[in-house]
């Protein structure tokens, strides 16, 4: 590996343990460090990039050819969120680390998602297995850019740096995994990555920051209807299918009765009627992109047919998709969603 002192200690004393264990050799191109696992040790791949001196993304997909220790540390306290594999959670458990793991949103496909907070200088050891795929997306905090950001920002970010420690509510979830879904897989050596990465980043602070600051001082009707919201808008915006009145209801650990009569007090509308106009508004900007099928947009959807979608569509806005998205693009506009598209009942 050749000299990263462009990386500040503190970062890179998060990664060069592994990277030494693993024989992995990194290059700098760009903004960004790769490297491949290629040796007797391990196979696989790491990209990482320090888009501030108080931040560091990486990302590894690594598969040991032996069971092995691994040996790792940290210099002082710092905060972490990531994705991770199946082993890369296993691993992470066994060596100590004090993840809290963020609530399953419908959409997991492979890899659990976490926050946790290290509060002082640590060494860790755990065992990596021979054959298994230790896999993980990181962007790893230290406390200097929390001072930074509360220099810069007086009391807009405090206490922000201990809250990955902890539980963290439905919007804040929803922002984490936007962050670091917005990280790739492989390495990005385009023009302007790095600085792409840092906007990420600052986003999921703003986000975080914001999403606080509005709750202060919330009703607790107003905190249930706005957590209800949220949970609907994930839901459509992943999958494009809003959870069930009662499943929503369980899943904020109220009855079905509470949740409906807060929320049509709090919004105006009925939770399925909602949930209807979120789909409704999310087939309109579907369709708007050009690219998409109708077929594909239903499917985004979670249509179980492109017939269901099409029968769901006229039967609000009076034309087929396929109309609509002329109109639409000859208006250069879409009309104001009303009234069902499909979803969840009352």
């Amino acid at each position: 590996m050749t000299g990263m002192g462009d990386i500040p200690r503190e970062l890179a004393a998060l990664f060069e343990p592994q990277v030494e264990q693993l024989g992995i050799r990194l290059e700098r191109r760009g903004g960004i460090w790769v490297g491949e696992a290629c040796s007797s040790v391990a196979t696989g791949s790491m990209w990482l990039c320090a888009p501030s001196p108080h931040c560091l993304v990486l990302c590894h997909d690594v598969i040991p050819l032996e069971d092995m220790p691994l040996f790792e540390g940290s210099l002082g306290p710092y905060a972490c969120a990531c994705t991770m594999g199946d082993d890369a959670v296993a691993c992470s458990r066994d060596c100590g680390l004090p993840m809290h793991l963020l609530g399953c949103d419908g959409r997991r496909l492979r890899d659990e998602v976490a926050t946790f907070v290290e509060h002082g200088p640590r060494s860790l050891s755990s065992r990596l297995l021979a054959g298994h795929v230790y896999r993980s997306r990181s962007i790893i905090f230290l406390p200097d850019l929390f001072d930074e950001l509360e220099r810069r920002y007086p009391g807009e970010f405090r206490g922000l740096f201990s809250a990955f420690g902890g539980a963290w509510d439905e919007g804040a979830e929803l922002a984490i995994r936007r962050a670091l879904d917005a990280i790739p897989s492989r390495a990005p050596l385009h023009h302007g990555c790095g600085l792409g990465l840092l906007s990420s980043v600052t986003a999921l602070m703003a986000q975080l920051a914001s999403g606080r600051a509005s709750r202060h001082g919330e009703s607790e009707t107003e905190g249930l209807a706005r957590r209800a919201r949220e949970i609907v808008s994930a839901a459509i915006e992943g999958a494009g299918v809003p959870p069930s009145v009662g499943g929503l209801a369980r899943e904020l650990y109220v009855s079905r009765s509470r949740l409906c009569e807060v929320f049509k007090r709090e919004t105006g509308l009925s939770v399925g009627a909602y949930a209807r106009k979120l789909r409704l508004e999310r087939a309109c900007r579907l369709l708007g992109d050009e690219s998409l099928a109708v077929a594909e947009v239903a499917a985004l959807l979670g249509y179980p047919s492109i017939s269901a979608f099409c029968h769901a569509f006229t039967s609000v806005l009076g034309k087929s998709p396929s109309a609509w998205r002329e109109r639409a693009g000859a208006a250069d506009g879409a009309p104001a969603p009303e009234g069902p598209l499909g979803g969840a009942g009352d």
